[in-house]
């Protein structure tokens, strides 16, 4: 049986909120158990280790988000296989990239000697934070290999339009993950590492749910093609130049990415213990906001995937727009949300004043995030959806270059060394610097 590939008719709004939503709630669930650990912690540990999850979420983020490229580029390559109605490609995408992934989490676990304190000798901070960090990373690491693994399929589900699946998966990770939160640190005492092993239990248990799932998916489209099971099939040369290729560009542009989000953090980290314990609280806003946006941008990932696959301006176009109006819509909605009620999340979440007071200080600079972020994300989508990956990577060097200019720049105009004022506009800058370089690429992107 052929994939079951869209149909010429143009993509309307309710096409694009259903497939959207399950996204959002998705996306949503992992910044809802973000917030969790930092209440779980707030409450029932110190300030010193809020500040230390922190830090120690900062440096896990290098490899969290930086080998992203398996969600993007397989949703990418699936989205056009199925415009282009090409089931072995399909099912191939999903064979190379879930092993891919999880062999990836193992070499990083093996690696963790090195790397754990190469980070905490980039990301300084005091002695006692940097000790709470490394114990979080180090127990965090040990579900890598399965989230890597889940992404990969994660990244299939949406390039297929299967997003309720997508869903399925993160309601069981991150369902398990508030559970066993709750029960290591308020039951058991067990603070940061008890927060961390939480996360990693669920990460494997996630991706179980997830390769249940992805076997379904196949039955319903015909079953697993067996005969694509061959050595020479999988590592076929010329796909996995391509898929070297795109992985390679994307995570040189995630890099960028995160090594904009690490120099934020690390310069909030200069700032003292109580700015960056309030920063962690206005990331997990961002955050949450930024996964609830990502619903729209994986929609035009999936949408302007497959018609670049099938080689339709009309459709393309329609895609971008479509999903773009969502995407706007919602932004404003999650400024509004945090400058009007983000002072309930932060007495939620933390119980100390100082930390309370400065967190709502910046909390304006923190309702701008997603209405300015807006379109970078929607961009990103796009890109990831017809594979751009060298577009991409060049214009993620180019913001990155352009934040780090405004974080040196802004304080040395006004007159002194940075301070919160100026490193929060200087990530403001960062979002419209992303929306910009990626601007300037677009016309290239449209198919003929």
């Amino acid at each position: 049986m052929a994939g079951q590939g869209p149909s010429n008719t143009l993509l309307t709004h309710r096409q694009v909120f259903a497939q959207s939503w399950p996204i959002i709630l998705a996306n949503a669930a992992i910044g809802m158990t973000g917030l969790v650990d930092t209440f779980v912690i707030g409450r029932f540990s110190s300030t010193g280790a809020l500040a230390g999850m922190g830090l120690g979420a900062a440096i896990y983020a290098i490899i969290y988000w930086g080998f992203g490229f398996l969600r993007m580029t397989t949703a990418g390559l699936s989205a056009q296989a199925e415009g282009a109605r090409d089931e072995n490609s399909v099912q191939l995408h999903l064979y190379r990239a879930v092993p891919l992934g999880i062999v990836l989490g193992i070499v990083i676990l093996i690696l963790q000697i090195i790397l754990v304190p190469l980070a905490l000798y980039v990301f300084t901070a005091d002695p006692s934070i940097e000790s709470s960090a490394a114990i979080y990373v180090k127990a965090r690491l040990w579900g890598l290999p399965a989230y890597l693994g889940l992404i990969a399929i994660m990244g299939w589900f949406i390039g297929l339009g299967q997003a309720r699946h997508a869903l399925t998966m993160q309601i069981v990770l991150n369902g398990v993950n508030i559970l066993l939160s709750f029960l290591f640190v308020a039951g058991l005492s067990l603070g940061l590492q008890g927060v961390a092993w939480a996360t990693a239990i669920a990460e494997w248990l996630g991706l179980i749910c997830g390769i249940a799932l992805a076997v379904n998916v196949l039955k319903s489209r015909g079953g697993v093609r067996r005969s694509l099971w061959q050595t020479k099939t999988l590592l076929d040369i010329a796909e996995l130049g391509r898929l070297g290729r795109a992985n390679g560009n994307i995570f040189i542009r995630t890099a960028a990415l995160t090594l904009g989000f690490s120099f934020f953090s690390n310069a909030a980290a200069g700032q003292g213990e109580t700015f960056l314990a309030s920063h962690h609280i206005h990331l997990q806003f961002i955050t949450l906001s930024a996964f609830i946006l990502d619903g729209f941008a994986n929609t035009a990932e999936a949408t302007a995937g497959a018609a670049y696959g099938a080689h339709s301006r009309r459709r393309f176009d329609r895609a971008v727009r479509l999903t773009s109006e969502f995407a706007l819509v919602f932004g404003i909605i999650c400024a509004a949300v945090i400058f009007l009620a983000g002072y309930l999340g932060i007495s939620l979440i933390t119980k100390d004043a100082a930390v309370q007071s400065t967190a709502l200080k910046y909390l304006p600079y923190c309702a701008l995030a997603p209405l300015l972020g807006t379109a970078a994300f929607q961009l990103d989508g796009v890109f990831i959806g017809t594979t751009r990956t060298r577009e991409m990577r060049n214009a993620g060097l180019a913001a990155l270059g352009i934040y780090l200019i405004a974080h040196f720049g802004v304080p040395m105009l006004m007159g002194g060394n940075p301070t919160g004022h100026t490193i929060w506009a200087a990530f403001l800058i960062y979002y419209l610097a992303r929306a910009a370089t990626l601007l300037y690429y677009y016309p290239r992107v449209r198919p003929g």
